[in-house]
């Protein structure tokens, strides 16, 4: 099993009053599924992936993520379990626009301490595998919304990460550019990348395995009836 939340509570406090955002949720991640987390604005579902994502920790409950109690962890092992095991994929690509292309996917590795070399050709074997070959000098500025989107999906598997987690990675894109990328992490997956992506779109969310719903902090799996009810 790759990930494992186990009745995980995340409260924030506004002065002395605390704020219930997530509520016993339960759920198992094993290697290689397609996960979809579905759920309105406020429903606690980024909440839930900022933990997932080591970026917080709960307030009662675990989250064990590739054997490790991320409740458990110091700042800094923390950052080392997002470098080695984790890529991220965000609704704007977020590139550094002084860097090419082939810059932009190489800062993980150069964060990891990987040799120039080494870091140049993993990151233009990436920009091949998401059809980017012809790219790589560009800088983000002479790119379409789809292809900066593909850059940093580049940049999120360019450290071979256990897990990929995607934040509406089609929120800002055209309905075309949109369909690459789903194509693009269905591909990954089927190559044993293990996906948990956050979307409002159901058609977004068919690309998946299974789909999940959170509403009021609280997280079921739901057919497709209940999502849209």
């Amino acid at each position: 099993m790759l990930l494992n939340c186990i009745d995980v509570c995340k409260d924030y406090y506004r002065g002395k009053l605390s704020v219930p955002v997530l509520k016993n949720v339960n759920f198992q991640v094993e290697s290689g599924e397609y996960i979809a987390i579905m759920g309105p604005s406020g429903s606690g579902k980024t909440t839930l992936m900022n933990l997932i994502g080591c970026l917080d920790v709960p307030t009662s409950g675990q989250c064990i993520l590739n054997g490790e109690d991320l409740s458990r962890q110091s700042s800094r092992k923390m950052a080392i379990i997002r470098n080695r095991v984790l890529g991220f994929v965000f609704q704007q690509a977020d590139l550094l626009p002084g860097l090419t292309a082939l810059e932009n996917v190489a800062l993980p590795l150069l964060y990891r301490g990987t040799g120039k070399r080494e870091r140049r050709e993993r990151a233009a074997e990436m920009l091949r595998k998401v059809g980017l070959e012809d790219r790589m000098e560009f800088l983000p500025n002479q790119l379409s919304g789809g292809q900066c989107q593909r850059v940093a999906i580049a940049r999120a598997i360019v450290g071979a990460p256990k897990l990929l987690l995607a934040d509406e990675p089609t929120g800002a894109l055209d309905s075309k550019s949109g369909e690459q990328v789903m194509r693009l992490f269905r591909q990954l997956n089927g190559e044993g990348i293990t996906i948990i992506m956050i979307t409002h779109s159901m058609e977004v969310a068919r690309e998946a395995d299974k789909i999940l719903f959170i509403r009021d902090g609280v997280l079921t799996e739901a057919g497709e009836e209940g999502i849209q009810s």
